[in-house]
């Protein structure tokens, strides 16, 4: 019944009427599109590539001037191929160009967004309403491919925000949780107690789906097994934020008796791509999205080889995220899905993972808390937690400006909150932190145990 209502009545007058948003006329579109043949959806995504690119050269100083030092016009990209013509950016980039890389038809018509970055280098960016409505309607199609229907219950195992919001911001946020039937768990503060009353709460919520940070949902998945206290069964349960492997899946799926749904997104585009019921690879949301996988020399990876993900935003106008390397490998694969889609498939996001930070009392911090962390401190460029001992974490830090002793007292109290006081806190300023075999950075490293799951 209440599914029905939110649906029918409450949904449609808060996303149009209240928020004049067009995220449901997206979403319509999008659960249509999803079945259209791949040549099809090549040809929308080529036409709304076009636009980007064509607002880009006439709004954008920074991609105005790489066009012309190029001699390129947006004309020249007629496809997918033909974006190789364009040099990849990073977040250096951004961060170097980040006042010409705003449209001047978008000035002060954008919202400001942070990524603590899971690669270890926080980012500041914007964005434009429009393309957040795009981005809402895309993830919520992955997560209907799980059986996340509008208006069920969810939970959600999750991080908590850094920052203090002011009680009418609580309480609006409550409110609107409490409207989309969503209930919020903080990972973040996952000890045994803190499961145990998560279970508890759970089994008095019976919640249809859950979502979660992968390793905290695998870490809470091995506590349930452990316990009779699991009263609930939920329809899926859908993992994020970190790769999830074949050994969480099977253990999360076994406690919870359902299927489990890998996703991979990122703050800077929320959903990139997910899982359907059959399980054959990530389908990439291309219709808001171009998504390539890159080798070392520039060229495109092959099916089955390990390569660079590079995400062009389709709909960010504001300042346009233009073959942006986001920091993570994938394998693409050529396959078409079972489920009949025309959407690609990555066969699997690689080297994603971040450790687990374990204290004595028994706490298992994701990986995740930092990155959520550090995106507060503007003069952090990159970062590295390290724990050698279980009372004792080591924080490099690569500064971008100046780091005030106020600020570094505030950042190792929020850790200190998570971890508990008897755990110490040293931080190390450093030119700059290696790169792992697979060229990324390792955002959490823990010398207690490998992590494998083995």
């Amino acid at each position: 019944m209440y599914q029905h209502i939110f649906n029918n009545i409450l949904n449609p007058l808060y996303e149009s009427a209240i928020k004049r948003r067009n995220m449901l006329k997206y979403h319509k579109f999008l659960g249509k599109s999803q079945w259209w043949s791949l040549k099809e959806l090549q040809r929308f995504q080529y036409g709304e590539l076009s636009r980007l690119l064509q607002n880009a050269y006439e709004n954008v100083p920074y991609w105005r001037r790489l066009f012309d030092k190029l001699s390129l016009k947006p004309i020249d990209i007629k496809n997918e191929k033909d974006l190789h013509k364009l040099p990849i950016i990073d977040k250096n980039d951004i961060r170097n160009n980040y006042d010409e890389m705003i449209a001047t038809n978008y000035k002060n018509k954008t919202w400001k967004k942070s990524t603590g970055g899971s690669t270890g280098a926080p980012l500041h960016f914007e964005y434009t309403p429009e393309s957040y409505d795009w981005r809402v309607a895309t993830s919520k199609r992955g997560y209907l491919w799980a059986g996340c229907e509008a208006g069920i219950k969810q939970a959600y195992i999750w991080g908590a925000n850094i920052n203090k919001v002011s009680a009418l911001q609580r309480i609006k946020e409550n409110l609107h949780h409490a409207i989309l039937r969503q209930k919020y768990f903080n990972c973040f503060k996952f000890n045994e107690e803190e499961m145990k009353r998560t279970l508890l709460a759970l089994n008095r919520y019976k919640p249809a789906i859950i979502v979660g940070y992968t390793n905290p949902l695998y870490e809470f998945a091995k506590f349930a097994s452990g316990c009779d206290d699991l009263k609930f069964k939920p329809k899926a349960i859908i993992s994020a934020a970190e790769k999830l492997h074949d050994f969480q899946r099977k253990e999360i799926s076994k406690v919870f008796g359902c299927e489990v749904f890998n996703t991979y997104g990122s703050r800077e585009f929320m959903l990139i791509a997910s899982e359907c019921d059959k399980h054959d690879g990530l389908h990439v949301n291309m219709e808001n999205l171009v998504v390539e996988v890159i080798k070392e020399d520039g060229s495109p990876a092959k099916p089955d080889e390990i390569g660079e993900i590079v995400i062009t935003d389709l709909h960010n106008y504001g300042m346009p995220f233009i073959r942006y390397k986001i920091g993570d490998m994938a394998i693409p694969s050529d396959k078409q899905c079972q489920c009949g889609r025309g959407l690609p498939l990555l066969k699997d996001v690689t080297g994603r993972s971040l450790d687990i930070i374990k204290t004595s009392d028994g706490k298992n911090i994701p990986g995740e808390f930092f990155p959520h962390l550090m995106k507060e401190f503007q003069g952090v460029k990159q970062f590295q937690v390290v724990q050698d001992k279980i009372d004792h974490l080591l924080i490099r830090i690569v500064k971008k400006d100046e780091l005030l002793d106020s600020k570094l007292s505030f950042m190792k109290n929020e850790i200190k909150k998570v971890t508990g006081t008897t755990v110490k806190v040293d931080i190390s300023f450093v030119e700059d932190i290696p790169l792992t075999s697979t060229g990324k950075y390792r955002v959490t490293i823990s010398e207690l145990n490998n992590n494998t799951g083995a």
